[in-house]
């Protein structure tokens, strides 16, 4: 009890020397099991683990509770916030996200716009792994497992608009999207 680090905010580890990265609503969920080998899977609201430095209020072992747009609350439902969006690898030396291709933001919380001016990355509109329409990930990418900021630049060749599935969506005579996804689907 008398050699045990309280880490500050966004450190972790048993030294405290390891960062924590951004969160998001995660693109897809993982299961997390029984966390407190109570030898149960607690609900969505039985808060385990509280106090842990990647978690410090909590985490559920149940899915979270969303609700349809029309205010519906629906049970054993996904997209809970996790480290890169789970979409990403975290750097624990930087603290920074490393986005798989196809998805960018500081937690990788959204969606790539194709863009030719990014590098490598399949998908970017460049080298012969590229694919303008969608950018895909392959044991030969430019994931390595280190973070870079890689800043999304001429998104659609610098010939269209990178919109959210929201803006489309009202665009469309006004219509309403408020899912989860709203500010991740581009």
């Amino acid at each position: 009890s008398h050699d045990t680090c309280t880490c500050d905010r966004n450190f972790q580890g048993a030294d405290c020397s390891l960062r924590t990265c951004p969160f998001g609503k995660a693109h897809v969920d993982t299961p997390r099991g029984d966390l407190d080998a109570s030898l149960t899977i607690g609900d969505h609201n039985d808060i385990v683990l509280a106090g842990s430095t990647l978690y410090p209020y909590g985490i559920t072992e149940g899915f979270p509770l969303m609700s349809d747009t029309a205010g519906t609350v629906i049970a054993n439902t996904a997209h809970d916030y996790m480290e890169c969006s789970n979409k990403g690898l975290c750097d624990r030396i930087n603290g920074l996200c490393e986005c798989l291709p196809g998805y960018d933001g500081a937690a990788c919380q959204r969606a790539s716009c194709p863009s030719k001016a990014n590098s490598s990355t399949p998908g970017s509109g460049q080298g012969e792994r590229s694919n303008t329409n969608f950018k895909v990930f392959n044991a030969n990418s430019a994931f390595h497992g280190r973070a870079a900021e890689v800043v999304q630049r001429d998104q659609c060749s610098g010939h269209g608009t990178c919109m959210t599935i929201e803006q489309l969506a009202y665009l469309d005579h006004g219509n309403t999207y408020d899912l989860w996804d709203k500010d991740a689907t581009m």
